[in-house]
C-alpha cells in the first residue's frame, strides 16, 4: 500500500504543474483609452427636447476603468427652457484587443442609490468612444422624470 501512495504523489504534482502552466499564457493587451472625451447629446422624450454636452474623463488600469463625468445642457418642452447639469463618478471595464467593447456605470453623489449602465466600443483608429444607455433626468427626490435612450459618440 505504501508503494501505491508514493507513485500517486508524483503524478499529482505533475498534473498541478501542467495546469499552472496552461493558466499563465500571454497577458492580454488593452487599448489605452485613458483621457477626456466630449460629445453632444440630443433627444426627445415625452415631448421634451434635450440638448446637452457630455464629457467623461477616464483613468485605466489594464481592463478596469474609473473616472468622472459631467453633463450640461437644456430641456425644452416648447414653453419652458430649463438648464440642467449633472456630474458624478464612472467605473467600468474594457475588453482586450483592438476596437474593444466597453462597459461603464455612472453614479451621482446627489442620488447615491442611482446608477446607469452604458455599453459600447472604443474605435482604436479614430480614438472615439461610442456608448449607449439611458440618460435619466432626476428630480430633487432622485426619482427619474425623463429617460433619453441615447447613443453618445465621444471624441478626445
Amino acid at each position: 500500500m505504501r508503494t501505491r501512495l508514493l507513485l500517486a504523489l508524483p503524478v499529482t504534482a505533475f498534473v498541478a504543474v501542467a495546469c499552472s502552466k496552461d493558466a499563465t499564457g500571454p497577458s492580454p493587451t488593452y487599448a489605452n483609452i485613458a483621457g477626456t472625451y466630449n460629445g453632444a447629446l440630443a433627444g426627445t422624450a415625452q415631448g421634451v427636447a434635450l440638448q446637452a454636452l457630455f464629457s467623461i474623463t477616464l483613468t485605466q488600469s489594464a481592463g478596469n476603468l474609473s473616472g468622472s463625468y459631467g453633463l450640461s445642457g437644456t430641456l425644452n418642452d416648447g414653453v419652458n427652457l430649463v438648464t440642467i447639469q449633472g456630474a458624478g463618478t464612472v467605473t467600468g471595464t474594457i475588453a482586450a484587443g483592438n476596437n474593444p467593447s466597453v462597459n461603464v456605470t455612472i453614479r451621482t453623489a446627489l442620488c447615491p442609490n442611482y446608477q446607469a449602465h452604458f455599453s459600447g466600443a472604443y474605435d482604436s483608429v479614430n480614438q472615439k468612444l461610442t456608448i449607449s444607455g439611458p440618460v435619466d433626468i432626476l428630480n430633487n427626490s432622485c426619482a427619474i422624470v425623463l429617460t433619453y435612450q441615447s447613443t453618445i459618440i465621444l471624441s478626445r
